[in-house]
Formats: C-alpha cells, structure tokens, sequence
C-alpha cells in the first residue's frame, strides 16, 4: 500500500466513524491547514503525485486517528497511541545524519529519518520553536568533557546561528558535520573540542564560520 492508499482509506475510515457519530465531515481543507501548506499539497496526496514527509505526516496523523509513521511509511501500527497529548508536544525531525564529534566521515542529508516528540512549553523555555528545531546522533567521543558521549542525541536551534564564545554548536567543517565549541581567536574563530584526556586525537579547528553554523545546541540526550 502506497502512500495515496493509505491516506485515501484513513480519510474514509474517519468519515465513516464521524458519520456515525453524528460528527462533522473531514475535509482535505482541514489536512492541509492543520500541515500549515496549500490546497495543492492535499491533491497531490490523494492524487498520487506526491507523499508526505514524516514530519507533515505527524501533524495531520491525529486528524486520521492513525500512527504518524504508518502514514508515512506503512511501518508499526496503523493505531495511534491514544493517550499521547498530540497538543502539548511537538515533533522534532531526526535528521539522518551524524553529527560528528569526533573525526568520523560523514554524508549529510535532510532526509528525516524519524520523529522525537518533546513538550512544547519546555521548547519555548529554552528559546526554540519547534519548526527551527533538528535532532542529530553523535559520533564520535571529542566532546566527553562537556557531557556530550558517542552516540547521544543532540538538539541544534537553526534560529540561532550567531557565533557565541563559550556556546556549542552543530557545525559544518569540511563537508562534515561536528559538535564543537566555539571559542574566539586571534584570527577568528576556533571549534573546540572536549576531551582533554585525548586532546592529540581531537585537535582544535580553525574555522571560518560564516555558513559553517547549522545551530547551537541546547539539549543533549543520551542511554545509560
């Protein structure tokens, strides 16, 4: 079942059950303002002529009563989980892509390759709007010493792109990725690492940052 099918049969299942219920009809209209697009993208859907990327599926998913993942890809559940408050939180895009806090090889992407759902209120306490917020793995161990371990998750605020001594950040430095800190030179600016434990393996960088910041990094998350 492809994307049109599933869509198309979620948005027949629910108009039945609210036809039933003596509910009010779902409209494509209410799909596409609560995604935040144009009429255009509701055709497209039904048409078969384009999908929907994980992150729109999220936001109209509970207009369906279905998974967000289902929608978008078929996988897991096609049943919501119903007692998540949709309202409260929102998704943030886990980008498929490390970022590297090591010396690791990266390839970046803007693919999502799911979704992390975190509340709204604590987003907006740490200065963020959601649709300005991306999710990157670690890779790699340079920066231990600021509580950031191979393998956690990181949140980069895209709206915040101003260099910052002192601030950590996601960064692109030679068509890689790197969580470093930034730290003013001399001559401009230089990306930190943290490991002082394995300082020759993880050196400092010399970097120019203009279009080298994706954005400072506020959260960090990782296993124990």
């Amino acid at each position: 079942m492809n994307f049109q099918n599933r869509i198309t049969a979620a948005f027949n299942e629910e108009n039945r059950r609210r036809k039933e219920a003596g509910e009010r009809r779902l409209t494509k209209t209410d799909l596409w303002k609560e995604a935040g697009l144009t009429s255009a993208s509701a055709t497209f859907w039904f048409s078969g002529v384009n999908g929907a990327d994980l992150h729109i599926c999220a936001k109209i998913a509970p207009l369906l009563r279905v998974s967000a993942q289902w929608l978008y890809d078929g996988t897991g559940p096609k049943e919501p989980i119903d007692s998540f408050d949709y309202s409260s939180h929102a998704p943030v895009p886990m980008i498929d892509a490390k970022a590297s806090a090591g010396t690791g090889k990266v390839i970046f992407s803007d693919d999502v390759s799911k979704l992390l759902m975190f509340r709204r209120d604590w987003l907006a306490k740490k200065g963020a709007r959601p649709e300005q917020v991306l999710a990157f793995t670690v890779d790699g161990a340079s920066m231990v010493d600021a509580h950031i371990p191979d393998e956690s998750v990181v949140l980069a605020n895209t709206n915040r792109r101003d260099p910052i001594d002192g601030k950590i950040y996601v960064l692109w430095i030679g068509g890689e990725l790197f969580v470093k800190q930034l730290a003013k030179g001399n001559d401009g600016w230089i990306a930190k690492s943290r490991n002082a434990a394995n300082a020759d393996v993880y050196p400092d960088i010399e970097i120019d940052v203009d279009g080298r910041i994706v954005g400072q990094a506020f959260w960090c998350g990782f296993g124990l």
